[in-house]
């Protein structure tokens, strides 16, 4: 509770609500394939292409708002290529396809290139936040995300550890804090399990 009110004072309603919206916005975007009359996961909107032009657009006019807006709406993007990593089965509609030339990619290129998706989104994201209260307020999003969708998508666990994976290793490399808490987490593990052998 402490954590979130530091992240309100840090960043504030306005920033909070900005956040929300574009992950709102940005986990339906990919899907917008069908209202440009695309194939189902063109690579037009199931890659980060988007999230380059926004990140141009932040270098010419860089302000707080729009920061949060590209932080929400790249997790967005990471999230929901997670779960599209997960498909029932790895044929037609599962796959990323070329736009104009219509190519369904083999699966095995769908996948590696999802894999390289979700860490490009996940890592601008990261790259977004300005502090580890911003950091750990995407992680909730996240994963009340994961929770929300789980009987929709019929899956859970899997998506959600592999975000868990990239979301920690990425953000390992920008916040001291993370790898301070593990260190933490593991001190209580072994001080739990010693008590418990008393």
């Amino acid at each position: 509770m402490e954590l979130f009110l530091n992240y309100v004072d840090k960043v504030g309603l306005i920033g909070i609500i900005v956040t929300i919206t574009a992950f709102l916005v940005g986990i339906k975007f990919p899907d917008y394939d069908f209202k440009l009359k695309l194939q189902h996961r063109s690579i037009l909107t199931h890659s980060p292409i988007f999230l380059f032009l926004l990140i141009e657009l932040y270098k010419k006019e860089k302000n707080d708002t729009f920061r949060l807006f590209i932080a929400g709406f790249a997790l967005a993007f990471a999230v929901h290529f997670i779960f599209d990593f997960f498909p029932k089965g790895w044929n037609r509609g599962a796959l990323l396809h070329l736009p104009v030339a219509r190519i369904a990619l083999s699966p095995k290129i769908s996948k590696l290139l999802f894999i390289i998706f979700i860490t490009i989104s996940t890592y601008l994201a990261i790259k977004m936040t300005r502090n580890f209260e911003e950091f750990i307020f995407l992680g909730i999003l996240a994963l009340w995300t994961f929770l929300k969708n789980m009987v929709k998508e019929e899956k859970f666990f899997r998506p959600c550890v592999l975000f868990l994976i990239i979301f920690i290793l990425i953000g390992n490399t920008k916040f001291k804090e993370i790898n301070k808490n593990i260190m933490k987490g593991k001190e209580q593990i072994i001080i739990y399990i010693k008590d418990m052998k008393k």
